[in-house]
C-alpha cells in the first residue's frame, strides 16, 4: 500500500509508493536523452494479450466483441479503492493510507497510434470512457479530486493509453487554481476562465483553433513553449457533464492541435493533464471551469524552475499560436 505524506512547510501531499521499490539501478535508463526503446516481448495492451492484464473495469465493444477502449486497474498504483484511511501522526509528520483509484485507459487496440494521427472518431471513444470512469467514481464519497493525465511516449509501455486518479485529497496544484478562482468570483462575481476566453477571442493573438464549443490557445503567461489549452467556451465545471455533441466536438479539435505539434515539432513527448471540479459539495458550480492542458516535454530549463518557483519561457505564446495555427 503506498502512503500519503503531507510535507508540512508548503503543505502539498506527496505520494510515497512502496511497491516495488525503487533502487539506483531502476533510474539509470531514464537518464538524459530520456529516449527508452520499446520494451522487449508481447505488448499486455495489445488485443490477444488481454489476460496478461488486470481484469477489465470498463470497455467500449462498438463492433460486437472487439474492443475499441479499454479501462483496467494499474498494477503498481499510486492510490487503492480498498482499505482505510488510517490517518496517523508519525512524530511531527501526517500521514496516511492511499485510498483512492488509479486506472489504465487503453485507447486503442493499435499499437502505434497516436492523438496525431487517430480518427476523431477513436478520440471520442476516449472521451466517452474518461466520461463514464469519473461517473462511477463520483459515487465514492471518499474521493475528493479526479486527474486525467497522459504522458508521451508512455515510460514503460509504448502502446497508447492514459491514466485516471482518484485522490482523497485535493493536490497543491488543484488547490491553488481552485482559490485563485474562487478569489476572482468573490470580487467580481465572475468565472476568471470565462473572462480569459473572452479576453483570448477579442484578442486572437494567442488563439490557435475555435470550434464550435471549444476554444484552443496559449495562455498569456504560458510556463512552457507551446504550452496550449482547450477550455469549453461555455462555463462548465465538470469534465463529465460533457454532452454527445461537445465530446464529438472536442475530440476533433485534440486531433487538430497534437497533429499540429507532430507535424510542426517532429512528434515531440508531451503531457497532458484534464483539470475538472472537485466532487465535494462545497465547491460551486459557478466559480470552476473546467479545462486541458498540454505541455511539451521540450527545451526545458528545470534546476532554476525548481529552486524559485519562477518558469522562463524562451517562446512567447503570440508566436507559439501563430506557429500552431499554420499547420493546422
Amino acid at each position: 500500500m503506498a502512503e500519503l505524506r503531507r510535507e508540512p512547510i508548503a503543505r502539498r501531499w506527496v505520494v510515497i509508493t512502496k511497491d516495488p521499490i525503487r533502487g539506483p539501478n531502476d533510474y539509470l535508463p531514464y537518464k538524459p536523452p530520456y529516449e527508452r526503446p520499446e520494451p522487449k516481448g508481447p505488448c499486455p495492451f495489445c488485443p490477444g494479450n488481454e489476460e496478461m492484464t488486470p481484469k477489465e473495469i470498463f470497455s467500449l465493444r462498438p463492433e460486437g466483441t472487439k474492443w475499441s477502449v479499454r479501462v483496467i486497474p494499474n498494477k503498481f498504483p499510486f492510490f487503492r479503492i480498498e482499505g482505510d484511511f488510517d490517518r496517523r501522526a508519525d512524530g511531527m509528520y501526517d500521514t496516511m493510507e492511499a485510498i483512492g483509484a488509479h486506472e489504465i485507459v487503453i485507447e486503442s487496440p493499435e499499437h502505434q497510434h497516436l492523438f496525431a494521427t487517430m480518427a476523431p472518431e477513436q478520440i471520442e471513444r476516449v472521451l466517452l470512457a474518461y466520461r463514464e470512469r469519473l461517473l462511477d467514481l463520483k459515487r465514492d464519497v471518499r474521493l475528493q479530486q479526479v486527474l486525467i493525465l497522459k504522458n508521451y511516449p508512455g515510460i514503460f509501455n509504448h502502446h497508447p493509453h492514459s491514466h485516471i486518479l482518484a485522490m482523497p485529497v485535493l493536490p497543491r496544484g488543484i488547490d491553488d487554481e481552485i482559490g485563485g478562482a474562487l478569489d476572482y468570483y468573490r470580487r467580481k462575481d465572475r468565472c476568471i476562465f470565462c473572462d480569459i476566453i473572452k479576453e483570448e477571442i477579442s484578442r486572437k493573438q494567442r488563439v490557435v483553433l475555435e470550434t464550435v464549443h471549444f476554444l484552443v490557445f496559449c495562455p498569456f503567461a504560458s510556463r512552457y513553449p507551446f504550452e496550449t489549452w482547450i477550455i469549453p467556451k461555455v462555463h462548465s465545471a465538470d469534465f463529465h457533464d460533457l454532452s454527445r455533441e461537445m465530446t464529438a466536438d472536442l475530440a476533433g479539435a485534440i486531433q487538430s492541435v497534437f497533429a499540429s505539434f507532430h507535424s510542426l515539432l517532429s512528434d515531440p513527448p508531451y503531457s497532458v493533464v484534464f483539470h475538472t471540479s472537485p466532487y465535494q459539495s462545497r465547491f460551486h458550480r459557478d466559480e470552476y471551469h473546467w479545462h486541458i492542458e498540454i505541455r511539451l516535454r521540450i527545451g526545458l530549463r528545470e534546476g532554476f524552475e525548481w529552486a524559485t518557483g519562477f518558469f522562463v519561457n524562451p517562446t512567447p505564446p503570440e508566436h507559439a499560436a501563430a506557429f500552431l495555427r499554420e499547420v493546422i
